[in-house]
């Protein structure tokens, strides 16, 4: 562990040690491979050795192995649809339906507790990831949908957690956090004033009033206003001081509209399409009024993430008209 993963000695993180064990050891069981002959302590013994010496020759090998076992999981528990779903058409909001199918799956079929998936949802990247390495499609990273095939290296235990960047080898995180991180109030400040900036900018640039004025849509005149993340922060913070990633809504619209069920760790992707059809809308207005409050290619960067397009970011105003009408 210490020499292959970088991992501090087990003294300092034993639940690192035993995670990484009863993963592997668990996965082998459900598979057929080992059977667990005693519970505490767990003891196994080996029912297929052929096919545990075929993983054990090399990463790739153990890889082969994942793909099939996870496809045939999938399959076993009724969520393959869903997988399928995504593979036939790549998106983030076909990627979300597929995690809360899984969510809703192992509420039922899994020891977990509460309402909080969070941890359901990490065990879910892994799954998903190597599914979508296998057929070659996009992956996902940080929860969203990235861009190009899926790449091996998001399958390898130990690459790079951004929790962990500039961590010291063999200090655990807690260590980390308490010893290197004390600074981080100052940055975090600092980040939240700026953003406040940007949607004190997007305010006053419409008056105090909603950029979606569609009864149909939610709004309600005078109804005051919220600034809103059309690709939300926690998840596409590269987005976060964007003021083409920004909109002004209703509170209403906000809540209602735009997060689903209040959540507003979640986005409903339908009315985020809307918003970011009405968000270009108003940057074509304003370039072509000659105005520089926004920049065409920030947009860019914006839906090329939000519709895993990859349109050139010198693209024309027509041409991403033309590209946002199509999806």
């Amino acid at each position: 562990m210490q020499d292959y993963f970088s991992k501090p000695s087990q003294n300092l993180a034993p639940g690192e040690y035993n995670k990484v064990s009863s993963y592997q050891l668990g996965l082998l069981s459900y598979a057929g491979i080992l059977e667990q002959v005693n519970n505490r302590p767990k003891k196994y013994k080996i029912k297929k050795l052929e096919a545990l010496e075929y993983m054990s020759v090399n990463d790739l090998n153990a890889s082969k192995f994942l793909t099939e076992y996870t496809e045939k999981f999938l399959s076993d528990n009724g969520l393959i649809t869903y997988f399928q779903n995504y593979k036939n058409n790549p998106n983030q909001a076909n990627h979300l339906i597929a995690k809360d199918k899984y969510w809703e799956w192992a509420k039922i079929n899994t020891a977990v507790k509460g309402t909080d998936p969070k941890h359901t949802y990490r065990v879910f990247n892994k799954i998903f990831n190597v599914y979508c390495y296998k057929h070659r499609i996009p992956g996902e990273d940080g929860s969203n949908v990235t861009d190009g095939p899926c790449p091996y290296s998001f399958l390898i235990y130990n690459r790079t957690n951004f929790r962990d960047e500039n961590m010291p080898t063999g200090m655990t995180r807690r260590e980390y956090t308490e010893k290197m991180l004390s600074d981080i109030n100052t940055n975090g400040v600092v980040e939240v004033v700026l953003v406040q900036k940007a949607k004190a900018e997007i305010k006053r640039k419409y008056n105090g009033e909603s950029e979606i004025q569609d009864v149909a849509l939610g709004f309600i005149p005078n109804g005051g206003v919220h600034i809103h993340h059309i690709l939300p922060q926690s998840t596409h913070r590269q987005f976060a001081l964007y003021r083409e990633n920004l909109i002004a809504l209703t509170p209403g619209q906000h809540f209602s509209s735009a997060h689903v069920q209040g959540n507003t760790q979640r986005v409903d992707p339908i009315f985020q399409k809307t918003c970011l059809k009405r968000k270009f809308e108003h940057i074509k207005e304003s370039i072509q009024n000659g105005e520089d409050f926004y920049v065409l290619s920030k947009f860019i960067q914006v839906i090329n993430s939000a519709f895993n397009l990859q349109l050139n970011e010198a693209s024309t105003i027509n041409e991403v008209g033309t590209a946002l009408s199509a999806t």
